[in-house]
């Protein structure tokens, strides 16, 4: 059998990691871990967490397009999605992503839709008709 090879993924970072930019958007750190897990947390900046807002919004119109049904808020768009691209990018590895300030855009989108999906038609079931 062949070895597998991964080429390094092609990663874009358009905001200078020097001077008052590097403070506001690089050097604040948001960490989150639930139970102690993970164990040394999911870290994100101010810049990751931008972006995976922007991630969320479309999360919310494209699981509300499949399921026909609003997932929720931002607030529960932006959980799913990084509940969604910390499983993808940890556990999967898709050949033609891409990374924008360190967030996988194409595993994080796949990620957080399947987790809205998910979430959506669970919710769906246990409301009220």
């Amino acid at each position: 059998m062949a070895p597998i090879v991964l080429a390094a993924v092609p990663s874009f970072d358009p905001i200078p990691h020097t001077g008052i930019l590097n403070t506001i958007f690089y050097q604040t750190d948001l960490t989150i871990q639930v139970l102690d897990w993970p164990v040394n947390g999911y870290h994100i900046n101010l810049i990751q967490l931008i972006i995976l807002i922007v991630l969320a919004l479309v999360v919310i119109f494209v699981t509300e397009r499949l399921t026909s049904k609003k997932p929720g808020s931002l607030v529960t768009g932006v959980i799913l999605t990084v509940i969604g691209a910390y499983l993808v990018e940890t556990y999967a590895r898709i050949p033609f992503d891409f990374a924008f300030e360190g967030v996988l855009i194409v595993s994080s989108l796949l990620g957080a839709i399947i987790v809205g999906v998910f979430y959506t038609l669970i919710r769906g079931q246990f409301s009220k008709k």
